[in-house]
């Protein structure tokens, strides 16, 4: 048999030249993509790495809670247990791999951690019981229903799964993200919601977001309607409405798609800001929008909660603010005080979720061309640095084109979510998979 693979890839290489090649890109940018370029070499790290990164560990042991399927941890260094959001975004290098069950698995694990805690934490530890991480569950389901669709064994048996998948998203989504009462202080103003932490810590509601830590939120996280946060729980009514459709249950599924569209509708409200054409983090404690640019501002899209008016006005006049010549950078432009210790979730530094979230909202809304020239952008990088030093980082400086600074821990290589979405642009460049996951 021949292979298409050659053909496959030189289709690649044209596509990214002429992303390159439009006004205001110039030739070294061309020069350098193929100076640079050692995907293949990226991608046998990757190939190699999976299950130096696969542990199955059922039972407790000391810190580390039992989990009854193997899954993916970020790096077989410093992180050796199953983190919420780091996992989707590593699974997302898994679609259409031999290695797709793990997607499952790690699905049917955060399944086992709501049966016996109530909620998702942060990680596989029991010190991180006290806070989750943003919600990426009802993604992970899609992707999970995704796989048992190509298998032979499908109907009966997935209906069956899907009735305990959707279960395990409405105590979720009801008992952590909409809750009241503490521990779970999240529902705060006019039914939207913020990050928390059981003792109340803003850098606890902080670090439950993800951005640990960030100036995004001036250390005072639990003040915050993050538009992240809400968009992925606007996802969560969308698909939990999908998820009831295909079971059959009309009632149910009127009732979630009402859900999303009060939430919709509050979001665009509160944190649209029609002057700079962009979604912002909302201060509900002062009452108004923060002024503080983030890549955050891009999960409407990826949600598809952003109107198509609203999209059009985020590409045209904010995606320029955060696009560099290696990617995208997380925040505005921000200095860390003299004394203070850096925050990595901040401007220099690009980040591989936040690519993933940005190209999946452009592919969503249909802005292919913008989609491709950034992801290209990501995989250009990680490869790049990889030709120098043949490793892989969990963070990157896409002003510099070179990898992350160590800042509140020195910085990780492996990289769990790097890899994942390094493997998924790779496909998506090729043509081999559809966006936006």
């Amino acid at each position: 048999m021949v292979s298409l693979r050659p053909l496959a890839e030189i289709e690649g290489v044209m596509k990214r030249i002429k992303m390159y090649s439009e006004p205001g890109k110039s030739k070294e940018n061309i020069d350098s993509y193929f100076q640079n370029r050692s995907e293949k070499a990226v991608e046998d790290f990757i190939e190699s790495y999976w299950d130096q990164i696969t542990i199955h560990q059922p039972s407790d042991v000391g810190l580390r809670i039992g989990l009854p399927h193997p899954f993916l941890v970020p790096n077989k260094d410093m992180f050796q247990e199953m983190y919420y959001w780091d996992s989707f975004f590593t699974c997302v290098g898994l679609v259409g791999s031999s290695r797709e069950q793990l997607i499952i698995d790690t699905t049917e694990n955060f399944f086992a951690l709501i049966d016996r805690f109530g909620k998702i934490p942060n990680s596989s530890r029991f010190y991180h019981l006290g806070r989750s991480q943003p919600p990426f569950l009802s993604s992970l389901v899609s992707m999970s229903l995704d796989v048992m669709e190509h298998r032979a064994d499908a109907s009966e048996a997935n209906q069956e799964w899907l009735t305990r998948a959707v279960e395990a998203l409405v105590k979720e989504y009801w008992g952590v993200w909409r809750g009241t009462v503490h521990p779970d202080e999240r529902e705060v103003y006019r039914g939207l919601s913020r990050y928390s932490d059981m003792d109340l810590w803003s850098h606890g509601a902080e670090a439950e977001s993800g951005w640990d830590m960030t100036p995004r939120f001036f250390d005072r996280c639990l003040d915050f309607i993050p538009i992240d946060l809400n968009s992925l729980l606007y996802k969560y009514e969308k698909d939990i409405a999908r998820f009831s459709s295909l079971l059959g249950k009309a009632a149910e599924t009127a009732h979630w798609e009402e859900l999303a569209s009060k939430r919709a509708e509050t979001v665009r409200e509160l944190c649209w800001d029609d002057s700079n054409g962009f979604f912002f983090d909302f201060d509900y404690k002062k009452e108004q929008r923060s002024s503080f640019q983030s890549l955050a501002g891009f999960f409407p899209m990826w949600a598809g909660l952003a109107t198509p008016e609203q999209a059009e006005r985020m590409v045209t006049e904010a995606l320029s603010n955060f696009e560099k010549d290696f990617g995208l950078v997380t925040t505005e432009e921000w200095h860390t005080p003299e004394g203070e210790v850096p925050r990595q979730w901040a401007w220099p530094n690009g980040w591989a979720p936040l690519h993933w979230i940005v190209v999946g909202g452009l592919e969503r809304y249909g802005y292919q061309t913008e989609a491709n020239r950034i992801a290209s952008k990501w995989v250009d990088l990680v490869a790049s640095v990889y030709e120098q030093d043949a490793l892989v980082y969990e963070k990157y400086d896409v002003v510099s084109g070179a990898r992350g600074a160590d800042d509140r821990y020195p910085t990780q290589t492996g990289f769990g979510w790097t890899n994942g979405v390094f493997s998924g642009f790779t496909r998506y460049l090729r043509g081999d998979l559809m966006l936006p996951i």
